[in-house]
């Protein structure tokens, strides 16, 4: 999110609030949600599942599915893709609790199919470095493919095989939302890639 989908949002905010200041701390979901709750952080942005908590006020953001990355010349470039012949691969993804790693896990436990991850990691183009040292394929955000920048790759479409991930976002139920924060919150719903509409309250 930080790198692919939050830099257009934060910066029309900062246009408008210049005086107001954005921390921002990568973590798991469940670490986020207890900012929340210590009031260390005013909205957590995730994609993993959160569990209930009355407390709290989930709304979801937008919606975006994986690709599979690999080198021009790679099996895998050619014909149609399936677990199966993903599996017949080591696969380098995100670590667990980041960028709908559960939804990856959940279509190969479904499918009966071993998942071998080789390379677990949070960040897309660490990911990105190891397929292009040959180490495996990437299933990875299609937002963190760069037509311009990785041209070297090539991606598989894996909608139909990977449920579709949803990011959220999260904030306590009780607290007061300041004008910046619903502008910022606003913001984040034009940014959506997919027009996916906010039901904020």
């Amino acid at each position: 999110q930080a790198r692919y989908f939050l830099p257009a949002p934060i910066s029309r905010f900062r246009e408008k609030f210049p005086w107001i200041k954005i921390y921002m701390e990568q973590s798991s979901p469940l670490n986020l949600i207890n900012l929340l709750h210590q009031h260390r952080a005013d909205i957590a942005i995730c994609t993993e599942t959160m569990e209930a908590d009355d407390k709290l006020v989930v709304q979801p953001c937008y919606q975006w599915h994986h690709i599979a990355i690999v080198p021009k010349g790679h099996e895998l470039a050619r014909g149609e893709i399936s677990l199966q012949r993903l599996a017949s691969f080591p696969i380098l993804t995100y670590s667990r609790g980041f960028t709908g790693r559960g939804n990856i896990e959940k279509a190969f436990d479904e499918a009966g199919i071993l998942l071998d991850i080789t390379l677990a990691a949070a960040d897309s183009d660490v990911i990105k470095t190891y397929v292009r040292l040959g180490h495996g394929v990437g299933i990875v955000s299609s937002m963190s493919y760069e037509p311009q920048v990785d041209a070297d790759l090539v991606t598989q479409d894996l909608s139909h095989l990977i449920p579709v991930s949803t990011t959220k976002l999260a904030y306590l139920r009780q607290s007061y939302l300041p004008s910046y924060m619903r502008y910022f919150i606003g913001q984040l719903e034009t940014s959506a890639p997919n027009n996916f509409r906010l039901n904020l309250k």
